[in-house]
C-alpha cells in the first residue's frame, strides 16, 4: 500500500450505485419483479436487491494519469449515507 497524493480530473461513470449479489458481489440483472446473478445464480425479488458503490475515476498525480475505481462501503462516508439508502 502507498498514500498517492492526487486530483480528480474526471468521473468516469455515471451510474456510481449498482445492484450487488449479496453472495460474490457482482452486478445483478433486474427486471421489473426479480433479480438474478449470473455469477453465482443467486435469485431473489428486485424491492430486496442490495446495493454497492461503483466509482470510477481519472486522477493525475505529479507527472502520471492513472484509473482508478473504487469499491463498496469505504465511499459511504463520502456521501453520507450507504448505496442502499441513496438508491432508495
Amino acid at each position: 500500500r502507498r498514500l498517492l497524493a492526487a486530483s480528480v480530473i474526471s468521473v468516469q461513470n455515471s451510474n456510481f450505485v449498482y445492484p450487488s449479489c449479496q453472495n460474490c458481489f457482482s452486478k445483478l440483472i433486474l427486471d421489473s419483479n426479480r433479480f438474478n446473478c449470473l455469477k453465482c445464480g443467486c435469485t431473489g425479488e428486485a424491492k430486496d436487491a442490495n446495493y454497492r458503490y461503483k466509482l470510477s475515476l481519472k486522477v493525475a498525480g505529479t507527472s502520471d494519469l492513472f484509473a482508478i475505481t473504487v469499491f463498496g462501503s469505504s465511499l459511504d462516508p463520502f456521501f453520507g449515507v450507504t448505496a442502499g439508502s441513496l438508491q432508495r
